[in-house]
């Protein structure tokens, strides 16, 4: 009823989110499972997982940017361009082998062309939902969890940074808290086990054994005697 409108000058809501969903193990034993070895897809999940790149530029990655130090690219960043230089993981290495040399890129479409940054997420998201994987698996969930599988094999903030592009330190600082926590539980846990325990001499063997233990005494039937009798002689 009222002739203006009075949500333009409200002010934005903000919701807090984790962003995309980082690809755990099982995901990615699960997407391995159902696109095998040779196909389109397996390759474009490899680089992905191996190089931590952001879409943008893992659809750009070729020959043309492999050097004898590995690949170096330069990634475009809200703060100005980075230039990377990734080390070739072997694993990467044999999956890229084949690919033709005179390509435009690794990920190529099936008629040879490098695929866009909007058709690739479309794409990988729809191979994610085929192998049975929750939703909102995409493919910065896939660099996300080259972050974390980094951190959690004990490399720095600094380290991870320099193979990502991050560019903020605050960010990659969490895959590291992460991965401490998860080795910090477990070394808590196993001083645990066991800290709290009572150990106690090997006992004897006969121990338990004796006819005339307490037990035995306490159930057997005892010869009823006089007080006089208990007195002056022992029971047979």
């Amino acid at each position: 009823m009222r002739s203006d409108n009075p949500v333009v000058v409200s002010k934005r809501v903000k919701l807090k989110t984790t962003g995309h969903r980082t690809w755990t193990e099982a995901d990615i034993t699960a997407f391995r499972k159902r696109h095998k070895v040779g196909t389109p897809l397996r390759l474009a999940f490899e680089v992905l997982l191996h190089t931590g790149l952001r879409r943008s530029d893992a659809v750009r990655l070729g020959w043309k940017h492999l050097t004898k130090q590995g690949f170096v690219i330069t990634t475009k960043k809200s703060q100005g361009h980075v230039e990377l230089c990734i080390p070739v993981h072997r694993d990467l290495a044999g999956y890229i082998a084949d690919c033709p040399k005179d390509g435009p890129a690794f990920i190529e479409t099936m008629y040879g062309n490098a695929r866009s940054e909007k058709a690739f997420s479309s794409w990988i998201s729809e191979a994610a939902a085929a192998a049975d994987l929750p939703p909102r698996s995409s493919p910065h969930g896939v660099r996300k969890a080259a972050c974390r599988r980094l951190a959690e094999t004990g490399c720095t903030a600094l380290e991870i940074m320099s193979i990502t592009g991050h560019t903020d330190i605050r960010e990659i600082e969490r895959y590291c808290r992460e991965a401490a926590r998860k080795k910090l539980a477990v070394a808590a846990m196993a001083k645990l086990e066991g800290g709290f325990d009572i150990r106690l001499p090997n006992p004897p063997e006969e121990l338990g054994k004796s006819d005339d233990n307490l037990l035995k005494s306490l159930t057997a039937k005892a010869d009823w005697r006089s007080r006089q009798e208990s007195n002056l002689q022992p029971s047979e």
